[in-house]
């Protein structure tokens, strides 16, 4: 298909793990479903939440094609409609790239920031929109469309295939660990949720423990942390099993992210996607923060551009990290949402015993589990953002485009 024959070109810029699988794949699906000839490009902005494999992980949203915004003055544009959509990533590169194509900016964000630039702002729940309103800005250059990762949240298979595969009895007790997708997550995460799971079993025996991994973890980053912190592995190319001590093992899962923890009692993780997939899923998860290496943290704004290796700076951006931290009611995603602590969130300088002494009571404690699973059903069974966004799309596509509050009579 030639450039002229597509309704639309749609540029949808984005960067890290979360935002791609979280946003940009359920999105394409519900675009595709309305435009049949519309070309979809994914823009990898600069990020400092990057993993470094996006590119590869844009393969599987159904997108058209992906390319860094540094590539822009190789890639072909249409003559026709063209529409930049800002996901993620820094809206200004989102505007730059706009201006370059002669294309007008649409960002899904949750605070109006170079509203001058931006057509339309599509925001996730009444929280943001009064920010907008406070800004100032009209009510027909913003919505409310609710949190797109929600839509990202769709099984496979059923639990019973799900343990079967695993090799799972159908009543067994599961742990899953989840350690992040990016380097400085999951090369920190993975070996100290492996000394947590190895106290938790220590004491609950009965219990099986997961460690799903991201598509984006390098396994052999993982293998060098898991040998660098001393802990046990089962597999050369391939990390299959973690030691957890005593004869125990923790079973590395690849691709059933979502389906591992649908069998799960309980979730540990690291701050991320995950955790607001966890609550989409009503799985009680409780939420780890330490802040002993926190100065490889990634920041927003200046903080996350300081050079590590001008003296004084590690130290610096630590002492910044432990006072935002304590500035900070909530770090997890479902708390924030909530406003108040449905999942357990644990952080500063904690050791894993503490954390595995707060795992064991909640996993004894039938009771707190189903009072946060049902809290996480109130929080987060209403779903489609991602539809109300392509909907939106296609009709400004199609030449039905409306504000918010008008009836679409076309």
């Amino acid at each position: 298909m030639r450039s002229s024959d597509f309704s639309l070109d749609l540029y949808i810029t984005a960067n890290s793990p979360g935002e791609i699988s979280g946003w940009v794949a359920p999105l394409v699906r519900e675009i595709r479903s309305r435009l049949w000839n519309c070309r979809i490009s994914v823009v990898i902005l600069p990020c400092q939440y990057a993993s470094g494999e996006e590119m590869a992980l844009c393969a599987e949203t159904g997108a058209d094609r992906c390319f860094r915004i540094g590539e822009m003055s190789s890639v072909e544009t249409s003559g026709g409609k063209k529409l930049v959509l800002r996901l993620g990533g820094d809206l200004f590169f989102a505007i730059y790239f706009a201006k370059r194509i002669g294309a007008p900016v649409w960002a899904y964000c949750g605070r109006p920031r170079w509203g001058r630039f931006v057509e339309r702002f599509f925001v996730p729940d009444g929280d943001a929109a009064l920010h907008f309103a406070r800004a100032g800005l009209p009510r027909g250059k913003y919505e409310t469309i609710g949190h797109l990762a929600l839509d990202s949240v769709a099984v496979n298979e059923s639990e019973e295939e799900t343990r079967e595969i695993l090799g799972l009895s159908p009543d067994e007790p599961v742990i899953s660990c989840l350690t992040g997708s990016r380097p400085v997550e999951y090369c920190n995460a993975a070996p100290f949720l492996a000394r947590v799971a190895s106290l938790v079993t220590q004491e609950l025996p009965d219990h099986k423990v997961l460690f799903p991994l991201a598509p984006t973890v390098r396994d052999d980053l993982l293998e060098q942390a898991l040998d660098d912190a001393g802990i046990e592995r089962i597999g050369t190319s391939r990390v299959h099993s973690i030691g957890l001590g005593g004869g125990r093992w923790g079973t590395v899962v690849r691709g059933r992210s979502l389906e591992s923890l649908v069998c799960s009692k309980l979730a540990i993780a690291v701050p991320g996607t995950n955790n607001l997939q966890a609550a989409a899923l009503y799985v009680p998860f409780i939420m780890i923060l330490p802040l002993d290496k926190a100065d490889t943290f990634p920041l927003d704004g200046l903080p996350g551009l300081l050079p590590l290796w001008v003296p004084g700076i590690r130290k610096l951006k630590r002492e910044y990290v432990v006072r935002l931290n304590e500035r900070t009611d909530f770090v997890s995603l479902p708390n924030k949402m909530a406003k108040k602590m449905i999942a357990p969130e644990i952080r500063g300088f904690f050791k894993a015993s503490d954390v595995a002494a707060k795992a064991v009571s909640l996993l004894n404690d039938e009771g707190e589990l189903k009072r946060i699973q049902r809290a996480f059903w109130e929080l987060t069974h209403e779903r489609g953002a991602s539809s109300a966004l392509a909907s939106r799309i296609a009709e400004w596509a199609i030449g039905t485009h409306r504000r918010p509050g008008q009836t679409n009579t076309g």
